[in-house]
C-alpha cells in the first residue's frame, strides 16, 4: 500500500519531527564517507543534532555506547571502515536506537555488498535470540536498493560486478552499464522483491528500505503486508552535489534518533513517518535553496541555511 500525503500533511510532519530534533539535540555516531563527513557533520548542526565521528575501534564502540543514532556509509568502504562497523555492531544492536546503513555503490562493488548482508545477518541472528533492540534503517538509490534486495542474484554469479558508482546510476534514467535485473525499472515492478527482502528478515526485527531519488519510498512490513510512504517533490539540485545522499542519512538519523531517545517503544509507521520527515525535509531545503541559488556552489552553501530553518 502506498501512502501519499498532501503538501500540508507533508509540511506538518516536517515541522513536528525537526522541532523534536531541536528539543531533544540526539547524538549522532557516524562511520562514515570521508568525502561527506563535513556535510554531514554540518547538517547535523544545522538542524540541532550533535555530530561524533569515531573510526577507531575501541573508540567507536564507546561512541555507538553514548551514541543517539548510529550511521554507517559504506561510500569509502576500506578495512578501517570495516573494522570500526564490525567492533561497534554488538553495542548498536542491543541499543534501542536508529541504525542508518547506506550501501554506496553496492550494484558496483561485491565486498560492499556482501559486508552490508553479512552485518543483516548478524542483526537477524540477534533477532531470533530476542537480543536486538535497535531499528535499522537501509537508505540508498534505486540500483543500491536493487542489488542489496536481489543479492541471490548476485551470489549466484549471475550478474557480474559494474563498472560504476551509485552516484552515476542515480542520475541516469537509462544506463548502458547496467544488466538486468539490476537496470532501472519502474518501482511498481521492485515492490516484490522488496517485501521479499524485509519478510526474509525475523518478524520482530524492525527494517525499514529508504529509496531516495526522483520520489522518496520509505518502506515496511506492517502486520506481513508492504506499507510504503512516497514523497512525489522532488529537487534536480540535490543530484548535482556531493553528499546529498549522505546528508539525508544523517536526517534519517537526527529525525528517528530524536524520536526514540524518548520514546523505545514505537509502532513501526511513527518510525516510518520519521524518516519521511527526514527525506522531504531535504527535498523542501533543496527547494528553497534553489529558488535563490545562482548557481551549484550557492545552491550547497543555501542549503545548510535551509536545513537550519527546518521546523
Amino acid at each position: 500500500m502506498a501512502a501519499r500525503p498532501d503538501l500540508a500533511v507533508i509540511v506538518e510532519t516536517i515541522t513536528v519531527n525537526f522541532n523534536r530534533v531541536r528539543r531533544r539535540n540526539p547524538l549522532i555516531h557516524h562511520i562514515s564517507n570521508w568525502v561527506t563527513l563535513n556535510d554531514c557533520a554540518n547538517a547535523a548542526y544545522a538542524v540541532g543534532a550533535r555530530p561524533t565521528m569515531a573510526f577507531d575501534p575501541q573508540e567507536a564502540i564507546l561512541a555507538t555506547n553514548q551514541a543517539d543514532a548510529i550511521v554507517w556509509n559504506l561510500g569509502t568502504f576500506n578495512k578501517t571502515t570495516a573494522s570500526a562497523i564490525q567492533s561497534a555492531l554488538l553495542s548498536a544492536a542491543t541499543r534501542p536506537i536508529p541504525v542508518v546503513i547506506d550501501p554506496v555503490a553496492a550494484q558496483a562493488y561485491p565486498g560492499r555488498l556482501h559486508f552490508a548482508l553479512d552485518c543483516l545477518a548478524q542483526f537477524a541472528v540477534l533477532a531470533e535470540q530476542g537480543k536486538l533492540a535497535c531499528t535499522l534503517f537501509i537508505r540508498g538509490n534505486e540500483t543500491e536498493l536493487t542489488a542489496l534486495t536481489q543479492s541471490s542474484i548476485i551470489q549466484l554469479g549471475l550478474n557480474p560486478a559494474l563498472s560504476s558508482g551509485g552516484v552515476d546510476h542515480c542520475r541516469k534514467d537509462v544506463s548502458p552499464n547496467m544488466p538486468a535485473p539490476f537496470g532501472l525499472t519502474p518501482f511498481s515492478a521492485k515492490l516484490s522483491s522488496y517485501q521479499l527482502f524485509l519478510a526474509s528478515f525475523p518478524a520482530n526485527m524492525a527494517l525499514f528500505l529508504v529509496e531516495t531519488g526522483k520520489r522518496d519510498h520509505v518502506l515496511f512490513l506492517n502486520e506481513g503486508q508492504l506499507d510504503n510512504l512516497t514523497h512525489v517533490q522532488t529537487c534536480p539540485s540535490l543530484a548535482l552535489i556531493t553528499g546529498a545522499g549522505c546528508v539525508s542519512d544523517t536526517l534519517i538519523a537526527a529525525t528517528t534518533g530524536a524520536l526514540l531517545s524518548k520514546e523505545p517503544e514505537l509502532a513501526r509507521r511513527d518510525l516510518a513517518a520519521a524518516a519521511f520527515a527526514a527525506v522531504a525535509g531535504l527535498v523542501r531545503a533543496g527547494q528553497l535553496a534553489n529558488e535563490k541559488a545562482g548557481g551549484i556552489g550557492t545552491f550547497r552553501s543555501l542549503l545548510f541555511d535551509e536545513l537550519s530553518r527546518l521546523g
